[in-house]
């Protein structure tokens, strides 16, 4: 409760006494003015400014529950109940905030590891309930700003500007059996076997054309046209054959455009078959990755993808509260036998679950993501692409006091460069970490994982016997068809026969 009292201590003087005007959070009358008749108020205005009264908070202690999130929080825990470190992107913010302000902090580990989403049914789950209900005052650690998490609490100034994405297993390779084959991609096939089927009847209508122009030539009769239609057909499929034919006429422009056609076929089909052959033997094909969220609609109703959120995270309160294609993913989801993570803590098996499957994903912020990618391996996993830009920030009580006194110092932090600063640092950490636990690899087996991880990770590679398999593969095809065309000579030579 707010109180001012005015207290008349003389017969021309009043004291002001009020209870919010102190930064230790000790909510006690105490003289902030007073009035009388010769002097008038002895400070303007009757009550001190906010900002001025939380310059200093006087060694202040706020409790801050905290949840193990990297690179945000990195906490350790005593009996696995007791918090014994804490360090951090987040906790550096606290630690310049409470130097700058003069407060202390007094970490504990809340019972419910999830942030909240919403007020329901008068409640709210999560850190943010209790901010809500006035138990804590100030909570900070990957939060983002959502319309339905201002209705409990206010934020400041954002802390950092991050994009909504979803993880999933780094696309593998294809067949490379098949890598001789593949370049005939079935968008290919209509044209080719369009040009061949016209360029027959082409060259025979050429050379009619010709002999109905020209009469020095004797006309041929109806048995001999439909032998050189049959004639130009051949020649046309003998040249995209690659074999030796004769051209059935003597007329300089059948020559020509037979010379055309098979310019065509050689240099142009035949060498670009032979590049994309290259490139695919050099560096092997992979599957198409999921970058979009139609692409992972797609996959979830066709591929029995299954994706998971972070309960009552702000992409669980995305889904939940979505339309169109959230609220089509948010239905599958639902069919899912799990769909949530329970804590944040338990992210980390969420990770460990798109690393080891192919048919898992996971959505959350981008930043997070892309620290913990470089923890478990880039090359294990595929980030997509942003799918919309959200902030993080504190979270504070509605109608906290000195709101101003932290937007303030966070500013000062973003224009300095300070913000950004402290987040690198963390990144940083992460690869000297890495470089000392790779010098830590000794043993051959490991030496041998490695060597895998580097190879699945893109990494050039010798070609193998499974390469060499797809020329047999060809080969076998191309024998087939000899015998499917063999049998089809026999049957149409019994055919004619008396």
């Amino acid at each position: 409760m707010e109180v001012c009292v005015f207290v008349r201590n003389k017969v021309d003087s009043f004291n002001f006494y009020y209870n919010h005007k102190s930064s230790n959070g000790k909510s006690k009358l105490e003289l902030v003015n007073w009035w009388t008749i010769e002097d008038k108020l002895f400070q303007h205005p009757l009550l001190p400014p906010t900002e001025k009264v939380y310059q200093n908070f006087k060694r202040r202690v706020f409790r801050i529950p905290v949840v193990h999130k990297p690179p945000w929080y990195f906490v350790s825990y005593f009996n696995d109940s007791e918090i014994e470190s804490v360090s951090g992107r987040d906790q550096k913010l606290l630690d310049l905030l409470a130097s700058k302000l003069n407060f202390r902090l007094q970490p504990f580990d809340p019972p419910d590891h999830s942030q909240g989403s919403a007020i329901v049914n008068n409640t709210m789950k999560g850190v943010l309930g209790t901010i809500w209900l006035r138990e804590v005052e100030i909570f900070i650690g990957d939060l983002t700003v959502t319309y339905e998490r201002s209705q409990a609490v206010d934020f400041t100034f954002p802390t950092l500007i991050d994009n909504e994405a979803f993880l999933t297993h780094a696309p593998g390779y294809l067949s490379e059996a098949l890598a001789l084959i593949r370049p005939f991609h079935w968008k290919v096939w209509p044209p080719v076997l369009l040009t061949i089927f016209i360029s027959g009847p082409l060259l025979f209508i050429i050379i009619k054309i010709s002999y109905l122009f020209n009469i020095s030539y004797n006309r041929p009769s109806q048995n001999d046209s439909f032998q050189l239609l049959s004639d130009c057909i051949w020649v046309s499929s003998a040249i995209f054959l690659k074999q030796s034919c004769l051209v059935p006429s003597d007329i300089n422009k059948v020559r020509l455009v037979v010379v055309v056609l098979y310019l065509g076929a050689t240099y142009v089909i035949g060498d670009m078959y032979s590049a994309n052959l290259t490139s695919m033997l050099a560096r092997p094909a992979r599957e198409t990755p999921i970058s979009t969220l139609e692409q992972l609609a797609e996959a979830m109703e066709k591929n029995e993808m299954q994706l998971l959120a972070e309960l009552h995270s702000a992409s669980h309160g995305n889904l939940e509260n979505g339309t169109g294609l959230y609220e089509k993913i948010w239905g599958m989801m639902k069919k899912q036998h799990r769909y949530l993570i329970e804590t944040a803590e338990m992210g980390m098996q969420g990770m460990q679950l798109v690393k080891d499957n192919k048919h898992y994903a996971l959505i959350g912020g981008r930043e997070t993501f892309y620290y913990n990618t470089k923890r478990f391996g880039a090359h294990y996993f595929h980030l997509s692409e942003k799918l919309h830009t959200r902030y993080s920030a504190i979270a504070l009580q509605i109608g906290c006091p000195f709101l101003q006194n932290f937007n303030k110092v966070l500013m000062q932090l973003f224009e300095s460069g300070i913000l950004a600063k402290i987040t690198e640092d963390e990144y940083q950490k992460l690869v000297e970490e890495k470089k000392i636990e790779e010098r830590k690899v000794e043993t051959v087996a490991e030496g041998k994982q490695a060597t895998e991880e580097e190879t699945d990770g893109g990494q050039p590679r010798p070609m193998s016997m499974a390469t060499l398999s797809g020329a047999f593969v060809i080969l076998s095809i191309g024998y087939s068809a000899s015998v499917c065309l063999l049998f089809i000579e026999l049957l149409l030579h019994k055919i004619k026969l008396p």
